[in-house]
């Protein structure tokens, strides 16, 4: 793999053309279908073929991706150790791997690799659009829905944007990016549709046509957040608990918890049914007192699962029959290492 930097990024992205067929790879989640957005727009603005494939975390395989006829693939919020097979399989494309995740794979040498950690925590969205320009909003939506805000890195670039759309904070979330990331959740098994709608989607007054799907989903994540408190089990310090729902909530059910006034401290465990046979996992603080991603990935220990994310901000998949496992591996680690 190549490391490169913002220049060489930006170089791939303006040299793309007409002659070009261009296979975008997202996360499932906002940061991952807004950076993807920005670069699908600049593609069809340079008059290149485009299209969007979305990554599932814990159900897409390598197979899963017909690269065959695409020249160029941009992946964008996705961590090595998740696409790094499809990456491999398709060596000789030219490619732009771009993330925010720390190293956690080798990719192949031919792949031109984008990391943006020495930057501190800047999001997928952020970045792309430093590549690209385009719809700063949805720029914003990405970043902040990767709970950026807390990192004063991204300082200039939030106030900025939130200038140009004439918004605080507080109101942009509530308007914009809750509306977004709920729409998303309604519709999470079909990445595709979200990605087609989201993408034709304008400006903010666009967003209209999404908000019914959106207050939907927000009349449940007040109802987790309220039995959370009533229900929760506390492991070592950890509040832990299993949401029972129709819709994949945990991330947005944690997000409203954290943020909340004196609740930073807080270490929040959300885990939920994803398919038949697996469970969710969702892990949160926003202190950054410890390592989100090292918290889950020693409850699963040795468990079949995967797990990945930020300091902050953490997710996984395991089996649904070792839940109780993942619970025993959790508190074993958190009594050597206790959250003090």
């Amino acid at each position: 793999m190549v490391k490169i930097g913002l220049k060489e990024a930006k170089k791939f992205m303006d040299e793309i053309s007409s002659d070009d067929n261009v296979a975008i790879i997202t996360d499932q989640d906002p940061d991952g279908f807004c950076s993807g957005i920005l670069f699908y727009d600049l593609c069809r603005k340079k008059g290149a073929k485009v299209s969007q494939f979305t990554f599932v975390r814990g159900f897409s395989s390598d197979e899963d991706f017909k690269l065959d006829d695409f020249n160029k693939i941009i992946t964008t919020d996705l961590p090595a150790s998740q696409v790094g097979g499809t990456l491999k399989k398709f060596k000789s494309k030219k490619i732009l791997f771009m993330d925010h995740h720390p190293k956690d794979d080798d990719l192949p040498k031919s792949v031109l690799v984008y990391r943006t950690l020495d930057r501190g925590y800047i999001p997928s969205s952020r970045s792309a659009y430093e590549l690209t320009g385009g719809k700063k909003w949805i720029a914003l939506v990405g970043t902040l829905s990767d709970a950026a805000q807390f990192y004063h890195e991204n300082d200039e670039f939030i106030k900025g944007s939130l200038d140009e759309v004439g918004m605080n904070l507080d109101e942009f979330n509530k308007k914009v990016v809750f509306t977004v990331g709920n729409f998303l959740i309604y519709f999470m098994k079909d990445g595709k549709k979200v990605f087609d709608v989201l993408k034709n989607i304008d400006s903010i007054d666009g967003l209209s046509f999404i908000k019914k799907y959106s207050d939907e989903v927000e009349i449940e994540v007040e109802r987790i957040v309220k039995e959370f408190e009533e229900k929760k089990e506390v492991i070592e310090g950890v509040d832990f608990y299993y949401i029972d729902s129709k819709f994949q909530v945990k991330g947005a059910a944690s997000l409203a918890i954290v943020t909340k006034k004196n609740n930073k401290d807080r270490v929040i465990i959300f885990v939920s049914p994803k398919g038949k046979d697996k469970i969710s996992l969702s892990a949160r603080n926003q202190s950054r007192k410890r390592d989100m991603a090292q918290v889950l990935k020693a409850g699963i220990g040795k468990l079949e699962g995967s797990s990945g994310g930020h300091f902050a901000a953490s997710g996984g998949t395991i089996e649904k029959k070792d839940l109780d496992k993942f619970k025993e591996n959790l508190r074993d680690y958190l009594k050597k290492n206790p959250f003090s």
